[in-house]
């Protein structure tokens, strides 16, 4: 059989023309589709970048709103806390001013006698007839107490105003090395005001190793529970604070024997502006904010209650140093 060169070589050259136009025109569909997958994943890219900026934008407003919740939540319990405290400040400036008026009396008196005294004869009689005519030996021995008893009354005023500056603080997010019994010691400064008068106070803090935390906010939760504990209890009321801590956690628990809570309410004591309390007694945001404010701090809040039998609130925290 005779092979037709010509023709061969014509067939083969449609067949590669065609092919290399089919093979041109998948690349240009590759190329177009490469082109439109390029401008697709620009737009998201950018719809991405754009969500994400929003987002970031969103999550900065929510952390704002949360610092503005807590300072308010802060300011109100501080608000209810204002008539206790008000007392606890008038009582050592009360008898801080009386020491310090008498004290002015018994300058007028000893400097009056000593007036006297330098005019008076040599006669050792008619001098101890003249101390004791002005009572200089009851001023001398009364002057140490009232001034000690005046000092002592101008710090307290000094540090109820100390700790009143710290807890009303805008808190910064900073973290630091703090006792925690510092903490509960400035938490009771503030909080003892509202139930001392019906309920007594005991505490058993056992020596803590310094906790990483923010120390103003842990502040707060525990102001939270002691006023919390003061409104449950009534006369005769007890209330005990205890600390202690292992290899791994530090642990604080706030207890009374007050009313107690029901079972029902047991379920939403942490919700956001749940509360029992009159109109007026509260926000219904503490326990809520506490809630957050442990869980910041990577522990956790719970609470065991019997309805009249009081209610144990324990507080655990993870001994992170670094």
């Amino acid at each position: 059989m005779k092979i037709n060169t010509d023709a061969w070589l014509t067939m083969v050259e449609q067949v590669t023309d065609k092919t290399v136009s089919l093979l041109e025109k998948k690349l240009q569909r590759a190329l177009a589709g490469k082109a439109l997958a390029e401008n697709l994943l620009e737009s998201k890219s950018r719809s991405l970048y754009k969500s994400n900026d929003e987002l970031s934008n969103a999550i900065k407003s929510l952390k704002s709103q949360e610092a503005q919740l807590i300072q308010q939540e802060k300011m109100a319990s501080l608000g209810q806390l204002s008539a206790g405290i008000a007392h606890e400040l008038n009582t050592p400036a009360g008898y801080a001013r009386s020491n310090i008026e008498t004290l002015k009396m018994y300058l007028v008196t000893l400097l009056a006698y000593q007036k006297d005294l330098e005019n008076m004869v040599s006669d050792e009689q008619d001098m101890l007839d003249l101390k004791s005519s002005y009572d200089v030996a009851i001023i001398q021995e009364d002057i140490p107490a009232l001034m000690n008893e005046s000092i002592c009354g101008l710090n307290k005023i000094a540090s109820i105003v100390s700790e009143l500056r710290n807890y009303t603080h805008v808190d910064n997010e900073e973290m630091e090395l703090e006792d925690l019994n510092l903490v509960l010691d400035q938490a009771i400064n503030l909080a003892h005001s509202s139930f001392k008068h019906h309920a007594v106070l005991d505490t058993n803090l056992s020596q803590l190793p310094k906790l990483l935390c923010n120390p103003n906010r842990l502040c707060q939760v525990f102001v939270n529970l002691l006023v919390n504990a003061g409104q449950a209890t009534d006369k005769n009321g007890k209330i005990m604070i205890t600390s202690s801590y292992d290899d791994n956690y530090i642990r604080c628990t706030v207890e009374d024997n007050g009313a107690g809570i029901s079972q029902a309410n047991m379920r939403n004591i942490f919700d956001p502006f749940f509360t029992t309390k009159p109109v007026g007694k509260g926000t219904g945001l503490g326990l809520s904010i506490s809630y957050k404010i442990i869980e910041q701090h990577n522990g956790h809040i719970t609470v065991d209650s019997e309805e009249g039998s009081g209610t144990t609130f324990i507080i655990t925290l993870p001994r992170t140093t670094e």
